[in-house]
Protein backbone atom coordinates (compact mmCIF):
# COMPACT_ATOMS: atom_id res chain seq x y z
CA UNK A 1 0.00 0.00 0.00
CA UNK A 2 1.22 3.23 -0.95
CA UNK A 3 0.58 6.49 1.10
CA UNK A 4 0.72 9.92 -0.13
CA UNK A 5 1.37 12.83 1.51
CA UNK A 6 -0.98 15.98 1.60
CA UNK A 7 0.35 18.61 1.73
CA UNK A 8 4.02 18.52 0.77
CA UNK A 9 6.09 19.11 3.77
CA UNK A 10 8.26 22.73 3.77
CA UNK A 11 12.27 22.20 3.58
CA UNK A 12 12.11 18.59 3.14
CA UNK A 13 12.74 16.93 0.04
CA UNK A 14 10.82 13.34 0.39
CA UNK A 15 8.80 12.05 -2.65
CA UNK A 16 5.02 11.40 -2.11
CA UNK A 17 5.54 7.73 -1.96
CA UNK A 18 6.58 6.65 1.60
CA UNK A 19 8.73 3.53 1.82
CA UNK A 20 10.39 2.01 5.09
CA UNK A 21 13.31 -0.35 4.83
CA UNK A 22 13.73 -2.82 7.32
CA UNK A 23 17.20 -4.72 6.99
CA UNK A 24 17.30 -7.51 9.69
CA UNK A 25 19.02 -10.88 10.14
CA UNK A 26 16.49 -12.45 12.43
CA UNK A 27 13.67 -13.41 10.02
CA UNK A 28 10.90 -13.71 12.80
CA UNK A 29 11.73 -10.17 13.94
CA UNK A 30 11.95 -8.83 10.36
CA UNK A 31 8.77 -10.01 8.89
CA UNK A 32 6.90 -8.95 12.49
CA UNK A 33 7.93 -5.25 12.14
CA UNK A 34 7.86 -5.00 8.27
CA UNK A 35 3.64 -6.27 9.02
CA UNK A 36 3.21 -3.66 11.43
CA UNK A 37 4.36 -0.84 9.44
CA UNK A 38 2.25 -1.99 7.18
CA UNK A 39 -1.27 -2.86 8.77
CA UNK A 40 -1.08 -0.15 11.16
CA UNK A 41 0.77 3.02 9.38
CA UNK A 42 -0.36 2.23 5.87
CA UNK A 43 3.08 1.92 4.68
CA UNK A 44 4.77 0.23 2.16
CA UNK A 45 7.84 -1.87 4.07
CA UNK A 46 10.49 -3.39 1.68
CA UNK A 47 11.96 -6.32 4.18
CA UNK A 48 15.92 -7.90 3.42
CA UNK A 49 18.61 -9.35 5.30
CA UNK A 50 21.77 -8.50 3.76
CA UNK A 51 23.65 -5.20 2.60
CA UNK A 52 23.34 -6.31 -0.58
CA UNK A 53 19.72 -6.47 -1.12
CA UNK A 54 19.70 -2.77 0.64
CA UNK A 55 22.06 -0.67 -2.14
CA UNK A 56 19.62 -2.81 -4.55
CA UNK A 57 16.39 -1.35 -3.39
CA UNK A 58 18.25 1.91 -2.83
CA UNK A 59 18.54 1.82 -6.54
CA UNK A 60 15.78 0.71 -7.70
CA UNK A 61 13.58 3.19 -5.23
CA UNK A 62 15.78 5.93 -5.39
CA UNK A 63 14.52 8.88 -3.45
CA UNK A 64 11.44 6.69 -2.45
CA UNK A 65 12.87 6.08 1.25
CA UNK A 66 11.64 8.12 3.98
CA UNK A 67 13.22 6.27 6.87
CA UNK A 68 15.57 2.94 7.53
CA UNK A 69 15.27 0.20 10.38
CA UNK A 70 18.64 -1.47 10.31
CA UNK A 71 20.72 -4.17 12.17
CA UNK A 72 24.30 -2.98 11.96
CA UNK A 73 25.47 -6.69 11.55
CA UNK A 74 24.13 -8.32 8.41
CA UNK A 75 25.57 -11.27 6.99
CA UNK A 76 27.76 -9.44 4.22
CA UNK A 77 28.22 -6.41 6.68
CA UNK A 78 28.83 -7.60 10.14
CA UNK A 79 30.64 -4.34 11.37
CA UNK A 80 27.91 -1.58 10.57
CA UNK A 81 29.07 -1.06 6.62
CA UNK A 82 25.39 -0.71 5.32
CA UNK A 83 25.17 2.38 7.44
CA UNK A 84 27.67 3.96 5.27
CA UNK A 85 25.54 3.20 2.43
CA UNK A 86 22.26 4.72 3.87
CA UNK A 87 24.25 7.80 5.12
CA UNK A 88 25.82 8.47 1.91
CA UNK A 89 21.65 8.01 0.08
CA UNK A 90 20.42 10.72 3.04
CA UNK A 91 18.21 8.01 4.18
CA UNK A 92 17.17 8.77 8.24
CA UNK A 93 18.09 5.56 9.64
CA UNK A 94 16.85 3.81 13.14
CA UNK A 95 19.98 1.48 14.39
CA UNK A 96 19.40 -1.69 16.24
CA UNK A 97 22.50 -3.06 17.39
CA UNK A 98 23.27 -5.80 19.78
CA UNK A 99 26.33 -3.76 21.13
CA UNK A 100 27.31 -0.05 21.56
CA UNK A 101 30.38 -0.29 20.81
CA UNK A 102 33.24 2.82 19.46
CA UNK A 103 33.20 2.29 16.05
CA UNK A 104 28.92 1.94 16.77
CA UNK A 105 28.96 5.45 18.59
CA UNK A 106 30.83 7.27 16.16
CA UNK A 107 28.39 6.48 13.24
CA UNK A 108 25.57 7.65 15.19
CA UNK A 109 27.08 10.75 15.10
CA UNK A 110 26.03 11.32 11.34
CA UNK A 111 22.76 13.43 11.30
CA UNK A 112 20.71 10.90 8.98
CA UNK A 113 20.91 8.29 12.34
CA UNK A 114 18.03 8.96 14.54
CA UNK A 115 17.94 6.78 17.17
CA UNK A 116 19.72 3.59 18.06
CA UNK A 117 18.12 0.65 19.91
CA UNK A 118 19.68 -1.82 21.84
CA UNK A 119 18.79 -5.20 20.12
CA UNK A 120 17.49 -7.75 23.08
CA UNK A 121 16.78 -11.32 22.43
CA UNK A 122 12.97 -10.00 22.90
CA UNK A 123 13.06 -7.39 20.45
CA UNK A 124 10.83 -4.90 21.60
CA UNK A 125 8.79 -4.41 18.00
CA UNK A 126 6.23 -2.11 19.54
CA UNK A 127 9.61 0.27 20.96
CA UNK A 128 10.94 0.73 17.12
CA UNK A 129 7.41 0.95 15.39
CA UNK A 130 6.25 3.82 17.73
CA UNK A 131 10.01 5.33 16.32
CA UNK A 132 9.04 4.75 13.09
CA UNK A 133 5.30 6.59 13.90
CA UNK A 134 6.59 9.03 15.82
CA UNK A 135 9.04 10.23 12.79
CA UNK A 136 6.71 9.29 10.14
CA UNK A 137 3.92 11.98 12.22
CA UNK A 138 6.43 14.96 12.94
CA UNK A 139 5.54 16.44 9.81
CA UNK A 140 2.17 17.26 11.90
CA UNK A 141 4.11 19.07 14.34
CA UNK A 142 5.44 22.54 13.78
CA UNK A 143 8.87 24.72 14.94
CA UNK A 144 9.40 28.42 14.31
CA UNK A 145 13.34 28.68 13.50
CA UNK A 146 14.51 32.18 14.22
CA UNK A 147 17.64 32.78 12.83
CA UNK A 148 19.36 35.55 10.54
CA UNK A 149 22.45 33.36 10.49
CA UNK A 150 22.83 31.64 7.00
CA UNK A 151 25.29 29.35 8.45
CA UNK A 152 23.44 28.22 11.56
CA UNK A 153 20.25 28.22 9.66
CA UNK A 154 21.27 25.59 6.92
CA UNK A 155 23.33 23.66 9.63
CA UNK A 156 20.19 23.40 12.38
CA UNK A 157 17.01 22.97 9.30
CA UNK A 158 19.29 19.63 8.08
CA UNK A 159 18.87 18.43 11.60
CA UNK A 160 15.44 19.13 11.74
CA UNK A 161 14.49 18.23 8.39
CA UNK A 162 15.56 14.48 8.86
CA UNK A 163 13.14 14.34 11.41
CA UNK A 164 10.59 15.79 9.08
CA UNK A 165 9.22 18.64 11.25
CA UNK A 166 7.22 21.66 9.75
CA UNK A 167 10.26 24.55 10.51
CA UNK A 168 8.87 27.43 9.43
CA UNK A 169 11.73 30.22 8.83
CA UNK A 170 11.96 33.65 10.83
CA UNK A 171 14.57 35.94 10.53
CA UNK A 172 13.08 39.08 12.84
CA UNK A 173 11.35 39.28 15.78
CA UNK A 174 8.23 40.80 14.03
CA UNK A 175 8.14 37.74 11.72
CA UNK A 176 8.37 35.33 14.77
CA UNK A 177 5.36 37.04 16.42
CA UNK A 178 3.33 37.24 13.42
CA UNK A 179 4.11 33.34 12.58
CA UNK A 180 2.98 32.22 15.85
CA UNK A 181 -0.29 34.35 15.40
CA UNK A 182 -0.71 32.76 11.52
CA UNK A 183 0.28 28.99 13.46
CA UNK A 184 -1.51 28.50 16.54
CA UNK A 185 -0.81 25.11 16.44
CA UNK A 186 2.92 25.63 16.82
CA UNK A 187 5.18 23.47 19.71
CA UNK A 188 8.14 25.27 19.78
CA UNK A 189 10.59 28.58 18.51
CA UNK A 190 13.48 27.88 18.17
CA UNK A 191 16.16 30.77 19.13
CA UNK A 192 19.46 31.16 17.20
CA UNK A 193 21.33 32.07 20.03
CA UNK A 194 23.98 33.62 17.81
CA UNK A 195 20.96 35.87 16.15
CA UNK A 196 19.24 37.25 19.68
CA UNK A 197 22.71 37.43 22.28
CA UNK A 198 22.08 40.59 22.81
CA UNK A 199 18.20 40.74 23.21
CA UNK A 200 17.43 37.31 24.45
CA UNK A 201 15.78 37.59 27.77
CA UNK A 202 13.52 40.71 26.07
CA UNK A 203 12.77 38.19 23.55
CA UNK A 204 11.90 35.29 25.75
CA UNK A 205 10.00 37.62 28.21
CA UNK A 206 7.83 39.29 25.79
CA UNK A 207 7.05 35.42 24.07
CA UNK A 208 6.09 34.51 27.53
CA UNK A 209 3.62 37.80 28.15
CA UNK A 210 1.64 35.47 25.19
CA UNK A 211 2.48 31.89 25.76
CA UNK A 212 2.62 30.18 28.46
CA UNK A 213 5.42 26.90 28.98
CA UNK A 214 2.41 24.70 28.52
CA UNK A 215 1.08 26.40 25.66
CA UNK A 216 4.51 26.55 23.92
CA UNK A 217 8.44 25.43 24.34
CA UNK A 218 10.87 28.36 23.78
CA UNK A 219 14.83 26.33 23.62
CA UNK A 220 18.03 28.48 22.26
CA UNK A 221 20.64 26.65 20.71
CA UNK A 222 24.29 28.21 21.20
CA UNK A 223 27.81 27.74 20.29
CA UNK A 224 28.86 28.58 24.05
CA UNK A 225 27.01 28.46 27.13
CA UNK A 226 27.66 29.40 30.76
CA UNK A 227 26.00 28.53 33.86
CA UNK A 228 24.74 31.62 34.71
CA UNK A 229 23.36 32.83 31.41
CA UNK A 230 21.65 29.70 30.77
CA UNK A 231 20.18 30.29 34.10
CA UNK A 232 19.23 33.28 33.07
CA UNK A 233 17.56 32.22 29.97
CA UNK A 234 15.44 29.34 31.95
CA UNK A 235 14.04 31.96 34.40
CA UNK A 236 13.26 34.37 31.49
CA UNK A 237 11.17 31.70 30.88
CA UNK A 238 12.98 29.17 28.21
CA UNK A 239 12.44 25.73 27.70
CA UNK A 240 15.71 24.20 27.31
CA UNK A 241 18.99 25.49 26.68
CA UNK A 242 20.83 23.53 23.61
CA UNK A 243 24.15 23.68 22.92
CA UNK A 244 25.07 22.91 19.18
CA UNK A 245 28.55 20.96 20.78
CA UNK A 246 25.71 18.49 21.87
CA UNK A 247 25.71 15.16 20.04
CA UNK A 248 23.65 14.71 17.29
CA UNK A 249 21.16 12.30 18.92
CA UNK A 250 20.67 14.69 22.42
CA UNK A 251 20.11 17.68 20.17
CA UNK A 252 16.97 15.35 18.48
CA UNK A 253 16.17 13.94 22.05
CA UNK A 254 16.05 17.85 23.65
CA UNK A 255 13.89 19.10 20.56
CA UNK A 256 11.71 16.07 21.37
CA UNK A 257 11.04 16.68 24.38
CA UNK A 258 10.35 20.17 23.86
CA UNK A 259 7.51 19.55 21.50
CA UNK A 260 6.01 16.55 22.77
CA UNK A 261 5.75 18.17 26.28
CA UNK A 262 3.43 20.55 24.75
CA UNK A 263 1.60 18.29 22.37
CA UNK A 264 0.77 16.07 26.22
CA UNK A 265 -0.53 19.12 26.99
CA UNK A 266 -2.87 19.47 24.20
CA UNK A 267 -3.85 15.94 24.61
CA UNK A 268 -4.79 16.69 27.96
CA UNK A 269 -6.68 19.55 27.21
CA UNK A 270 -8.50 18.12 24.32
CA UNK A 271 -9.81 15.66 26.32
CA UNK A 272 -10.66 17.59 28.95
CA UNK A 273 -13.26 19.81 26.49
CA UNK A 274 -14.80 16.96 24.49
CA UNK A 275 -17.16 14.33 24.36
CA UNK A 276 -15.74 10.77 24.42
CA UNK A 277 -18.57 8.91 22.06
CA UNK A 278 -19.09 11.99 19.35
CA UNK A 279 -15.57 13.84 19.66
CA UNK A 280 -17.68 17.59 19.77
CA UNK A 281 -17.43 19.64 22.70
CA UNK A 282 -18.65 18.08 26.09
CA UNK A 283 -21.07 20.35 28.60
CA UNK A 284 -18.36 21.39 30.79
CA UNK A 285 -17.07 23.19 28.00
CA UNK A 286 -20.23 24.68 26.48
CA UNK A 287 -20.91 26.51 29.78
CA UNK A 288 -17.28 27.43 29.82
CA UNK A 289 -17.51 29.29 26.03
CA UNK A 290 -21.04 29.97 26.67
CA UNK A 291 -20.44 32.35 29.39
CA UNK A 292 -18.36 34.25 27.30
CA UNK A 293 -20.35 34.29 24.13
CA UNK A 294 -23.27 35.41 26.17
CA UNK A 295 -21.33 38.52 27.97
CA UNK A 296 -20.86 39.92 24.64
CA UNK A 297 -24.18 39.16 23.40
CA UNK A 298 -25.47 41.60 26.52
CA UNK A 299 -23.12 43.95 25.72
CA UNK A 300 -24.64 44.00 22.17
CA UNK A 301 -21.31 43.08 20.98
CA UNK A 302 -22.72 39.85 19.21
CA UNK A 303 -26.13 38.42 17.96
CA UNK A 304 -26.86 35.15 20.20
CA UNK A 305 -29.02 32.05 19.34
CA UNK A 306 -28.87 29.34 21.52
CA UNK A 307 -30.35 26.20 19.71
CA UNK A 308 -31.51 22.49 21.41
CA UNK A 309 -31.05 19.65 18.84
CA UNK A 310 -32.84 16.44 20.49
CA UNK A 311 -32.88 12.91 18.18
CA UNK A 312 -36.63 11.94 18.40
CA UNK A 313 -37.64 9.10 20.39
CA UNK A 314 -34.16 8.84 21.94
CA UNK A 315 -34.84 6.75 24.94
CA UNK A 316 -37.52 4.35 23.03
CA UNK A 317 -34.28 3.59 21.00
CA UNK A 318 -31.98 2.69 23.29
CA UNK A 319 -35.00 0.61 25.21
CA UNK A 320 -35.72 -0.85 22.09
CA UNK A 321 -32.23 -1.95 20.07
CA UNK A 322 -29.50 -1.49 22.81
CA UNK A 323 -27.23 1.43 23.75
CA UNK A 324 -24.69 0.07 20.78
CA UNK A 325 -27.51 1.54 18.49
CA UNK A 326 -28.34 4.63 20.08
CA UNK A 327 -24.92 5.18 20.44
CA UNK A 328 -23.56 4.47 16.52
CA UNK A 329 -26.98 7.18 16.22
CA UNK A 330 -24.93 9.96 18.19
CA UNK A 331 -21.82 9.19 16.34
CA UNK A 332 -23.49 9.75 13.32
CA UNK A 333 -25.44 12.60 13.71
CA UNK A 334 -22.19 15.11 15.12
CA UNK A 335 -20.58 15.06 12.26
CA UNK A 336 -23.57 15.58 10.26
CA UNK A 337 -24.34 18.55 12.47
CA UNK A 338 -21.47 20.12 12.35
CA UNK A 339 -21.07 20.26 8.84
CA UNK A 340 -24.43 22.05 8.52
CA UNK A 341 -23.48 24.69 11.00
CA UNK A 342 -20.42 27.45 10.43
CA UNK A 343 -17.29 26.63 11.29
CA UNK A 344 -16.93 29.30 14.65
CA UNK A 345 -20.29 27.95 16.11
CA UNK A 346 -20.24 26.04 19.05
CA UNK A 347 -21.56 22.74 18.78
CA UNK A 348 -21.82 20.75 21.98
CA UNK A 349 -23.47 17.17 23.72
CA UNK A 350 -25.46 18.22 26.41
CA UNK A 351 -27.10 15.32 27.35
CA UNK A 352 -27.73 11.48 26.28
CA UNK A 353 -29.74 12.52 22.90
CA UNK A 354 -29.31 16.01 22.95
CA UNK A 355 -26.97 18.53 21.52
CA UNK A 356 -26.72 22.62 22.27
CA UNK A 357 -25.66 25.08 19.37
CA UNK A 358 -24.54 28.36 20.36
CA UNK A 359 -24.63 30.61 17.23
CA UNK A 360 -23.48 34.41 16.95
CA UNK A 361 -24.76 37.13 14.73
CA UNK A 362 -27.76 34.75 13.88
CA UNK A 363 -31.35 36.47 14.36
CA UNK A 364 -34.81 35.37 14.81
CA UNK A 365 -34.94 34.82 10.84
CA UNK A 366 -31.57 33.78 9.98
CA UNK A 367 -32.17 30.91 12.80
CA UNK A 368 -35.81 29.82 11.12
CA UNK A 369 -33.86 28.84 8.05
CA UNK A 370 -30.72 27.92 9.61
CA UNK A 371 -31.80 25.05 11.57
CA UNK A 372 -34.68 24.32 9.65
CA UNK A 373 -31.98 22.99 7.06
CA UNK A 374 -30.31 21.45 9.85
CA UNK A 375 -33.60 19.37 10.94
CA UNK A 376 -33.86 18.11 7.47
CA UNK A 377 -30.77 16.73 7.45
CA UNK A 378 -31.10 14.91 10.30
CA UNK A 379 -34.62 13.85 8.84
CA UNK A 380 -32.68 11.99 5.95
CA UNK A 381 -30.30 10.60 8.19
CA UNK A 382 -29.99 6.34 7.68
CA UNK A 383 -28.45 5.21 10.67
CA UNK A 384 -27.20 1.60 10.08
CA UNK A 385 -25.41 -0.39 13.41
CA UNK A 386 -25.21 -4.27 13.36
CA UNK A 387 -28.67 -5.36 11.28
CA UNK A 388 -30.42 -2.86 12.61
CA UNK A 389 -31.31 0.12 10.17
CA UNK A 390 -33.06 3.31 11.49
CA UNK A 391 -34.48 6.26 10.08
CA UNK A 392 -34.41 9.28 12.08
CA UNK A 393 -35.59 13.05 13.01
CA UNK A 394 -35.07 15.59 15.43
CA UNK A 395 -36.79 18.32 16.99
CA UNK A 396 -35.19 22.09 17.61
CA UNK A 397 -35.99 24.75 20.30
CA UNK A 398 -34.14 27.89 20.37
CA UNK A 399 -33.91 31.04 21.68
CA UNK A 400 -32.64 34.10 20.22
CA UNK A 401 -32.80 36.63 23.07
CA UNK A 402 -30.11 36.62 25.63
CA UNK A 403 -32.16 36.87 28.88
CA UNK A 404 -31.25 37.16 32.55
CA UNK A 405 -28.08 34.74 32.42
CA UNK A 406 -27.02 32.00 29.94
CA UNK A 407 -29.26 29.33 32.41
CA UNK A 408 -32.33 31.59 31.29
CA UNK A 409 -31.75 30.95 27.88
CA UNK A 410 -30.92 27.20 28.18
CA UNK A 411 -34.12 27.15 29.80
CA UNK A 412 -35.80 28.92 27.54
CA UNK A 413 -34.30 27.04 24.29
CA UNK A 414 -35.71 24.10 26.43
CA UNK A 415 -39.00 25.26 26.32
CA UNK A 416 -38.84 25.97 22.40
CA UNK A 417 -37.80 22.06 22.18
CA UNK A 418 -40.62 20.99 24.44
CA UNK A 419 -42.79 22.41 21.84
CA UNK A 420 -41.36 21.34 18.99
CA UNK A 421 -42.14 18.10 20.47
CA UNK A 422 -45.70 18.58 21.91
CA UNK A 423 -46.32 18.77 17.99
CA UNK A 424 -45.30 15.14 16.86
CA UNK A 425 -41.64 15.92 17.04
CA UNK A 426 -39.33 16.57 13.70
CA UNK A 427 -40.07 19.85 13.34
CA UNK A 428 -37.97 23.79 14.73
CA UNK A 429 -39.60 26.02 16.94
CA UNK A 430 -37.64 29.49 17.57
CA UNK A 431 -38.33 31.62 20.80
CA UNK A 432 -38.39 35.51 19.67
Amino acid sequence: MRQQLQPAIPGNSFRNTLRVLVAQQEQAARDVLADRVQETMGLQADAVNTASAVRKLLEVHTGEFVLAVVDTRLPDAPNGEVLETLISNKVPTIVLSSRIDDAVVERLQDKHIIDCVLKRNDEDINLIADIVQRTLQNHRRKIIFYSNNDFNRKNIRQLLDIHRYTVIDVRNEAETRRQLENNPDTSLVLLDHATIESDELRLINGLRQHYRREDLSIAVVCETLNSDSSARMLRAGATDVILKQHQTNEFYYRIQQCVESIERVREIKYSATRDPLTGIYNRDYLFEVGETMYASAQRGDIKLTLAMIEIDDFDSITTRYGIEVSNEVMRTIAPILKDELRANDILARYKAGTFVCLASNVGNHNAIMVFERVRQKIAKTIVESDAHVLSISGSIGASTYPDETLITMIGNAQSALNLSKSQGGNCVTVEN
